[in-house]
């Protein structure tokens, strides 16, 4: 597999990962913006493993040569939902033309 293969399956894995954490938090109320890196969920909470995968998702694209801050991560995670906003039945497909 090639490095930059690699790379986008380990930062596709990374960006599953943190979708979820994302979601469960918005679900349970939270701003995630704010308090997805900094606070602290109770030991074996939703919110607690699902932050845990997204570690263990980030510390692996790591290794793999993906390194993102946070706030890389936070702006990729917003122009994904903004994405899914514009498409929610996924990426529209261009039909050729009859003409």
């Amino acid at each position: 597999m090639s490095n930059i293969k690699e790379r986008g399956n380990f930062g596709d894995k990374l960006f599953r990962e943190f979708g979820e954490y994302v979601n469960a938090l918005i679900e349970a109320g939270e701003p995630w913006k704010e308090v997805w890196h900094v606070k602290p969920w109770p030991p074996g909470s939703r919110l607690w493993w699902l932050h845990g995968r997204f570690l263990l998702a980030r510390e692996m694209a790591g290794d793999g040569g993906v390194r993102l801050t946070d706030a890389q991560v936070t702006t990729e995670q917003e122009v994904r939902m903004a994405y899914l906003e514009m498409f929610p039945a996924g990426m529209p497909e261009l039909s050729p033309s009859d003409g």
